[in-house]
């Protein structure tokens, strides 16, 4: 490359072509903290919003098959085999008493990673989810399953939407069965 800015006398080195151009300090944004809203993922299960942090793994998963167990709740759909981990598959809809839907729409949707990880029946891919600024000042009343997993709720686009700690929602449900004497 320097041979060829040799050739030329006028032609600036790649170097110098590159790095003459720097922003001027009216061009420089920056994000004012108090309005900045992070992406999250939304999914929809019958009438509710659930909302995952972007920084939180997660995976639509396609065309694996369940495997139910004898002797579960109706809630339980079964195992399936994510990558040699055995991955509990929940079926939220029927977990919260929410009314039936297409089955042929709905997608599993795996958070964690693992042996830390759940997949969960929903209606629907995720989408990308933003402006969530403004939380409802008190919670509306939630399934008990859920009373200690929402940390946070919004109304937004005609939908509830909940911010879970789904950690503190697998303690919850695996808690629930060892209770329940049932091992999974």
């Amino acid at each position: 490359m320097e041979a060829l800015h040799l050739e030329n006398p006028d032609w600036l080195s790649p170097t110098a072509a590159l790095t003459q151009f720097l922003p001027l300090e009216t061009e420089v944004i920056t994000p004012n903290p108090t309005t900045r809203t992070e992406a999250v993922f939304g999914f929809r299960v019958g009438s509710l919003g659930f909302l995952v942090t972007s920084s939180t793994y997660c995976e639509v998963i396609e065309q694996l098959q369940v495997n139910p167990l004898p002797n579960v709740e109706a809630w339980f759909s079964g195992l399936i085999n994510l990558r040699g981990d055995l991955v509990p598959v929940i079926d939220l809809q029927l977990l919260l008493g929410e009314t039936s839907t297409d089955h042929k729409k709905r997608q599993l949707f795996a958070i964690g990673q693992g042996d830390k990880a759940m997949a969960f029946w929903i209606d629907g891919l995720p989408e990308i989810q933003t402006d969530f600024t403004h939380p409802l000042k008190q919670l509306p009343p939630l399934p008990a399953i859920l009373q200690r997993c929402v940390s946070s709720g919004y109304f937004h686009n005609d939908q509830l939407w909940f911010n879970v700690q789904f950690d503190e929602l697998f303690k919850t449900l695996g808690g629930q069965y060892a209770t329940e004497g049932i091992a999974l």
